[in-house]
């Protein structure tokens, strides 16, 4: 199977955009009156497209699945791969957070279980739920995206865009219920099946020049948009707008799918040299490993090192040194047997 190294690179980069991402939520206080808010609120815009990315290389890597084994194959190393992770972090998490906040212990059954339902224990798994819901929908979406015709695949982004990214999105920022048409409409209308599917065809199609030029333009005005919007409605309305940059709204659609178009563009054929290659692959592995285990540094930096989330050494320099720290350390686990499974 051909490995394309843009994937790795954009899985590396968009691990380090996460740690940003969680390491500039000093954005969600809404201190309009400090300039570092203003900090904080670019940050977020800046690098609203790490899940996004992820999951527009799970499209483009599972779509075509079938033409390297069968469903039950498939289930068995995607759901090892993800579903085992989700549960030993989740259990750790519940174990561990009590301790971390300095908070009674109150471990119980059902409390686990109700927080597994409700993605309760560590807010940053709904990456999880998204992807898990991704991998049980793929035998029936690898159908619609066929290479030999992309029609369906279109139309099926196509009501994606129109009723995730625009229609839903405009009822968001107007703070008003979605509309029923869009809650009836099942099929395309999940906000992650655009992503996916459109990973998977950015892989096998080839942008002619005027559409590059479009998309990027696009995004650059998508993205200048996103920052002067949240600046604006949450100095108007006097509570923090993260829904303006959200990843289901047309414009963080359009940012994420031109920063992976421009890196699958420019590096589609490149072969590194073989050093380069390892530690592209070295690196690209730590990714889950990195998201599960970053906030434990995060948390560190924050309790135990007094760093305030306000200041520019906690969204500019900590979330490299946690990036470097976690990659370390899920390296470390990646050479213990078993454990290896879990990262």
């Amino acid at each position: 199977m051909k490995r394309y190294y843009y994937m790795d690179v954009l899985t590396i980069l968009a691990t380090i955009a996460v740690v940003f991402l969680h390491s500039s939520e000093y954005a969600f206080s809404n201190q309009t009156s400090d300039p570092h808010w203003i900090v904080a609120v670019i940050l977020q815009v800046t690098f609203i497209w790490a899940v996004p990315i992820f999951f527009m290389m799970s499209g483009a890597h599972l779509l075509d699945y079938r033409e390297h084994y069968d469903t039950k194959t498939f289930f068995k190393k995607r759901l090892n791969k993800i579903l085992v992770p989700f549960l030993f972090w989740s259990i750790l998490w519940y174990l561990i957070t009590p301790v971390i906040w300095s908070k009674p212990a109150n471990y119980r059954i059902d409390q686990f279980v109700n927080g597994i339902m409700h993605n309760q224990i560590q807010p940053i798994f709904w990456f999880f739920y998204v992807i898990i819901g991704f991998y049980i929908s793929v035998p029936l979406v690898s159908k619609i995206t066929n290479k030999n015709s992309k029609q369906l695949t279109i139309y099926l982004l196509a009501i994606n865009v129109f009723f995730v990214t625009i229609l839903s999105y405009y009822y968001s920022l107007r703070n008003q219920p979605m509309s029923s048409l869009t809650d009836g409409i099942q099929i395309g209308t999940a906000g992650s099946i655009g992503f996916f599917v459109t990973g998977w065809y950015l892989k096998h199609e080839t942008l002619s020049k005027f559409q590059r030029i479009l998309l990027h333009t696009s995004s650059i005005i998508s993205f200048s948009v996103m920052i002067a919007l949240t600046l604006y409605l949450s100095i108007r309305r006097g509570e923090f707008q993260r829904n303006v940059y959200s990843i289901w709204g047309i414009f963080g659609f359009i940012f994420s799918v031109g920063v992976f178009e421009i890196f699958k563009y420019h590096l589609y054929d490149w072969q590194p040299s073989k050093k380069m290659k390892k530690m592209l692959t070295t690196f690209s592995s730590t990714s889950l490993g990195v998201y599960v285990v970053h906030e434990f540094f995060i948390y560190f930096a924050e309790i135990q090192l007094h760093i305030p989330d306000n200041t520019l050494r906690h969204m500019l320099i900590m979330p490299i040194i946690v990036w470097i720290l976690s990659t370390i350390f899920v390296i470390m686990l990646q050479k213990i047997p078993l454990v290896n499974k879990l990262v």
